[in-house]
């Protein structure tokens, strides 16, 4: 069966009090329901009217990119606006993630460790690509703990609705 959805295709996302904000499927591997999203602000109450809108974001714009669930794309509730013209994964790429795991890992030649630079791979969001001790530069990545793949596509929502700038106006 094939998925309402696909790379690069924009979409509407409910956050809270009634207003939206938009994402972008950057990778929609063909195994497993995690995918890679691109998220930007500002919140909205309706989808953006401008076309030129969608075709201007690029992913330094964007308030927040995680891996997420693909349930709530799935049943339509995250809501499809548009396609991105020409999608190009080299300009979407997929960021390496800090992930503090709690526990006191020994890792030969190093003291223990708790917090890990995960990379994943284009088409395996899932199952790390690679995993090395956090550096002090890497304590600045996107947490990876809070979108684990068990995780259900709400989690963003409630991720958005905190980290998202608020807005009283915004342009369409």
């Amino acid at each position: 069966m094939a998925l309402p959805y696909h790379e690069g295709q924009f979409f509407m996302l409910p956050l809270d009090h009634g207003t939206y904000a938009v994402g972008l499927t950057a990778r929609v591997p063909t195994r497993g329901g995690v995918l890679l999203g691109y998220f930007f602000g500002p919140r909205r109450l309706e989808p953006p009217t401008d076309p030129n809108y969608l075709r201007q974001l690029r992913p330094e714009h964007a308030v927040l990119c995680c891996r997420f669930k693909d349930a709530s794309l799935y049943r339509g509730e995250w809501s499809v606006i548009g396609a991105s013209e020409a999608f190009e994964r080299s300009r979407w790429p997929v960021p390496a993630f800090h992930r503090y795991d709690g526990s006191s890992t020994t890792v030969p030649g190093t003291d223990t460790v708790t917090d890990w630079r995960v990379e994943y791979g284009d088409d395996n969001l899932i199952v790390p690509m690679r995993e090395v001790p956090a550096q002090k530069d890497d304590m600045a990545l996107a947490d990876d703990t809070a979108f684990d793949a068990r995780l259900l596509s709400m989690e963003v929502s409630r991720r958005l609705t905190i980290e998202m700038p608020g807005s009283d106006s915004w342009k369409r």
